[in-house]
């Protein structure tokens, strides 16, 4: 059973991917998905959120990709994955595109929104060669160079 929080993620998307419907677009009819918000429907699942870890440190909002891949770097022993999706800050009633750190049980290691704290996370661990990169640190799902080559061909999840 989803959370209210879950729940207004996924009419969030769903909305989204009505509208792509709606557009009845063809350029994209050999590629695997449509849109970042197909690709996160399809393949991405929930994580669960989780107090921020006390040997992890906060780090800056509006920066969640570089946070979240310097977290997964900086901290090898605690064998985290970066995710990225969507996700809804608490007390916030729109979804944004995120990015987190998660643990082998499905938890959420998020830095960036340790104070805000997030209430739904849906995303796709992504494999070790997808990561953002300097000098502008977007994200995988964001960067056209990185993203459109999900869309074309899919995420191959074995190997994750």
């Amino acid at each position: 059973m989803l959370s209210p929080a879950e729940k207004a993620l996924l009419d969030w998307l769903g909305a989204h991917l009505a509208l792509l419907d709606l557009l009845d677009h063809h350029g994209v009819a050999e590629w695997e998905h449509r849109s970042v918000y197909e690709l996160v429907a399809r393949q991405g699942r929930w994580f669960t959120p989780a107090a921020l870890p006390a040997q992890i440190q906060p780090l800056p909002e509006r920066q969640c990709f570089a946070n979240a891949a310097a977290t997964e770097r900086e901290h090898p022993h605690l064998h985290l994955a970066y995710t990225e999706g969507f996700a809804l800050a608490a007390d916030c009633p729109v979804p944004t595109a995120h990015a987190w750190c998660t643990d082998a049980s499905g938890h959420v290691v998020d830095p960036t929104w340790s104070e805000l704290g997030g209430s739904a996370y849906l995303g796709i661990v992504l494999p070790s060669t997808l990561r953002p990169r300097p000098p502008h640190h977007r994200g995988v799902l964001e960067a056209h160079d990185s993203l459109f080559p999900l869309l074309r061909d899919g995420l191959d999840t074995e190997s994750r």
